[in-house]
């Protein structure tokens, strides 16, 4: 019976760590696994997630921490630039024969955020930089992915860290939301010492829920379960959707007034609208990278379906087009019909050659009509690899 070993479950615990990991500690998670499996002399951890506060994790010597803000720079990686295309993984040597990688995170084919470091060779406690970056960053990718599902768990907690971060300016404190429905689950967000702290709550009281109504005010009893301590003053209630409601905290009575509300319901309209287009945008980026993955994979076919032509048909083509040219050699001795049917035959083995050729060369088909709705591919069109 083997025996586990005990440096892979370490970094199993590391990687589930990623994968547990919440909204404002999702850098700090990935940085420490990262430091842990490969001992980087520096990383640097950034996360975007569209209308949230950046996460940022950054550890290490500082002329390291520069060399990758400088790759980073280079790669045109920071900030991430939505209309950029950008390679999923990048590793470098530099000039001292260090290893630096940066692995960037998508969401929907949309750039959130990297993950960087730089490291020597590994030791035999650690793992090769390359590797433990790429492990940090898919679990990474994964949580992201998992956390911005539509509907999904903390889909009510975004919501309110969003109205929060744009509301800050007027006013806006402490914010809480959930569903109406008995026995949920509320969220509860609010800044303090530049962090922004969450908290899971029961509503406990019936008559926390009766007064829950569109642009009503958040009675003193919710607010004291709400944001205990927190110096809030006042509250308004806002209806996200049917069965939801938002709760938006305030440290002054003065400042809850109608034109707030309008305020905060056109916070909330602009939110629905950027996720709108952002969707449609990450649609439309999708469908262009799946036509290239459909383009790559049919040239790959093409080029498997010519090196088994090469193969299979070369060798003996080769055979008849030598014997033909060795019977054409003494064709001053063979009939005249011999010779032009010798001729036929070795034209005909040479545009086979040619065609096997030409095949192995497309990297983008173009394909054309032929017969009974079956496409062909033209070969003359199909954009193929220049000659070296």
């Amino acid at each position: 019976m083997k025996v586990p070993d005990p440096r892979l479950n370490f970094a199993m615990t590391l990687l589930r760590s990623i994968g547990k990991s919440h909204l404002g500690d999702l850098a700090d998670s990935c940085g420490t696994a990262l430091s842990a499996l490969s001992k980087p002399l520096a990383s640097s951890i950034f996360i975007q997630i569209p209308g949230l506060e950046g996460e940022r994790f950054s550890v290490g010597l500082a002329k390291y921490i520069s060399l990758i803000d400088n790759m980073l720079k280079e790669y045109g990686l920071v900030p991430p630039k939505k209309d950029k295309e950008l390679p999923g993984f990048v590793a470098i040597s530099t000039d001292d024969g260090k290893t630096m990688c940066v692995a960037v995170l998508k969401h929907l084919g949309s750039p959130v955020g990297h993950v960087a470091g730089i490291s020597e060779d590994a030791d035999d406690d650690a793992l090769p930089i390359s590797e433990g970056l790429w492990l940090c960053a898919s679990q990474l990718g994964i949580r992201i992915h998992t956390i911005l599902s539509p509907g999904g768990p903390m889909s009510n907690e975004i919501l309110g860290r969003r109205i929060l971060h744009l509301m800050h300016n007027d006013g806006v404190r402490a914010v809480a939301s959930g569903n109406i429905a008995p026995d949920e689950v509320w969220t509860a967000i609010h800044h303090e010492r530049n962090k922004t702290v969450v908290s899971e709550l029961d509503l406990p009281s019936k008559s926390m829920m009766t007064g829950m109504v569109d642009g009503e005010a958040v009675s003193e009893e919710a607010i004291k379960y709400l944001w205990s301590d927190m110096g809030i003053e006042a509250g308004v209630w806002i209806e996200t959707s049917p069965g939801t409601c938002l709760a938006v905290g305030f440290e002054d009575r003065k400042m809850v007034n109608p034109k707030i509300i309008a305020r905060i319901k056109d916070a909330l309209g602009q939110i629905a609208l950027q996720d709108s287009q952002n969707l449609a945008k990450s649609f439309e980026r999708l469908k262009t990278d799946f036509k290239k993955l459909v383009k790559s994979e049919r040239a790959a076919a093409i080029t498997e379906t010519a090196v088994t032509i090469n193969h299979e048909i070369n060798n003996p083509l080769t055979a008849i087009l030598g014997n033909t040219q060795l019977l054409l050699m003494a064709k001053d001795k063979l009939p005249a019909d011999v010779v032009a049917k010798l001729q036929t035959i070795e034209r005909s083995a040479i545009r086979i050659r040619e065609t096997t050729t030409k095949l192995m060369s497309i990297i983008e088909p173009v394909t054309g009509p032929y017969a009974s709705g079956l496409e062909m591919i033209d070969i003359e069109k199909s954009k193929k690899k220049k000659n070296p």
